[in-house]
């Protein structure tokens, strides 16, 4: 089954989040989720271990797999066949070392919010993504649904690679993580943002994503 890495160039832009809000969608259709921590921050480490602290279901949470980049290609198959989903949340790099984690992945999503720097930084990490795995922009952070901002930034991405998905600022993003919780389960907001990227995913696979075909070029839609 699919493993999707989320990547960035520089931190901020909403990729841990994306993490976890797409583990809680999982999980709330009986999905078993792995989910891989390359992050140095550790941020999706520690809303794993607030999560799992005392947990007897076992059904409702992630699994946190321990796993280096570099052994991550030659145990893909593995975790195809023992996971629905695994979420891979990357460093913010552009390293070779992520090259070759996303060439084992079946999707990358780029967290983009719509400001200067964060569009600025979205170009290394399509160059080094292009002709390696599908990927795909999610926007984050987007300050309303109306915002001209969100509008352009829109515009701005869709010029390299689709946009999946978007998210708008609002705390029932930051505030549930403090106790392990998500957006997801805790809002109606996130739950159709996220329901909705989840949902999203899902078509992009069962059209047939993978690593050896569906790749996205430059310049499409």
């Amino acid at each position: 089954m699919p493993i999707i890495l989320v990547c960035k160039l520089k931190g901020g832009a909403g990729a841990t989040t994306i993490c976890r809000e797409l583990a809680a969608a999982a999980l709330a259709e009986g999905t078993k989720v792995g989910l891989i921590d390359l992050d140095g921050q550790g941020g999706l480490t520690r809303w794993w271990n607030r999560r799992t602290k005392g947990a007897s279901q076992a059904d409702v949470n992630p699994t946190l797999l321990q796993l280096a980049a570099e052994m991550i290609p030659a145990t893909a198959a593995q975790l195809r066949s023992r996971f629905g989903l695994v979420i891979i949340d990357s460093p913010p790099s552009v390293h070779a070392t992520i090259r070759t984690v996303a060439a084992a992945c079946d999707l990358a999503l780029i967290p983009a919010r719509p400001t200067v720097d964060d569009l600025d930084a979205i170009g290394p990490i399509a160059r080094l993504l292009q002709g390696v795995v599908d990927f795909g922009f999610v926007q984050t952070q987007v300050p309303g649904k109306r915002s001209v901002d969100g509008a352009e930034a829109l515009e701005r991405l869709a010029v390299r690679a689709p946009v999946l998905g978007r998210t708008t600022f609002r705390s029932a993003y930051s505030r549930p993580p403090a106790n392990g919780g998500t957006g997801f389960e805790t809002d109606p907001a996130p739950q159709e943002e996220i329901g909705e990227l989840y949902r999203r995913l899902k078509d992009r696979f069962d059209a047939g994503s993978s690593p050896d075909h569906a790749i996205t070029r430059a310049g499409a839609a």
